[in-house]
């Protein structure tokens, strides 16, 4: 990603990231931010499809026959039970992105940061992020990944799930505010990392893993999940752990010195 130069006013941070502001409109329209409704056990209320039934543009139209279009996320057994809930604005925000960064070339994968006020509830603003792997070539510029980063760097924090007035780069009513994450699919092991190591306090997805593996997807991360359970002898790559003598100066260093922790 690179950050944008041209400033304009509260349009950009100091870094040249664009920051999204409500209008007043806006604003009036979603004040506070509420959790997404769960959904109970009957299943015959869910997810109507949209109707969006793109133009086949593959070399062979025939691929259309093997590719059908999908009407329905799939959830086998019991694998989302107990979070499944109704979808809002911003988990259809995060799936626009996601289609918006098909058609420009990128992946499709699409995420929203949204940062909220602790006292109020109020949702301040927001980060968007889509996937840029093959545009940057960054095999890390994943949507959720490219999102944090904005909203990192606009913020001046590496901590998004305690944000403190005095802290931030940006203006909050608050003394304290945090964010929380919509992303259009379920996310990859090292997209739920980050998401973790940023403190982010929830995280919604629309998409499962199991729709990003289907047949003209191709994103499966099963081969992650089955390394994960296995040692490292058995993995699907060279691994060595290697003895140094100086492999633990850092660490003697760091619990020894003044710093910043997170």
């Amino acid at each position: 990603m690179i950050p944008r130069s041209d400033q304009d006013g509260d349009r950009f941070d100091r870094a040249g990231f664009e920051i999204r502001q409500f209008s007043p409109i806006e604003l009036a329209e979603v004040v506070i931010a509420t959790d997404p409704e769960l959904l109970g056990e009957d299943r015959s209320a869910r997810q109507d499809w949209d109707g969006f039934d793109p133009p086949c543009t593959l070399k062979t139209e025939s691929d259309i026959k093997v590719l059908p279009i999908q009407k329905r996320n799939l959830k086998p057994g019991s694998v989302y039970q107990g979070i499944e809930a109704a979808g809002d604005r911003w988990a259809r925000k995060a799936c626009d992105i996601a289609r918006e960064s098909v058609e420009q070339k990128g992946g499709p994968f699409g995420a929203v940061i949204l940062q909220v006020d602790d006292q109020s509830g109020r949702i301040l603003r927001y980060w968007t992020g889509c996937n840029e792997v093959t545009l940057s070539n960054d095999p890390t510029a994943h949507a959720e990944v490219v999102a944090i980063r904005k909203a990192c760097v606009s913020l001046g924090v590496f901590d998004l799930g305690a944000i403190r007035k005095a802290a931030s780069k940006l203006a909050q009513p608050g003394e304290t505010s945090h964010c929380v994450i919509y992303s259009s699919t379920e996310p990859c092991p090292m997209c739920y990392g980050a998401i973790r190591w940023a403190k982010l306090k929830e995280l919604f997805f629309a998409a499962t893993r199991f729709d990003a593996a289907v047949e003209g997807v191709g994103f499966s991360d099963q081969a992650l999940y089955e390394e994960f359970a296995k040692p490292y002898s058995e993995r699907g790559m060279k691994i060595r752990q290697c003895e140094v003598g100086n492999s633990l100066d850092a660490f003697n260093l760091w619990k020894r010195s003044e710093k910043i922790e997170y």
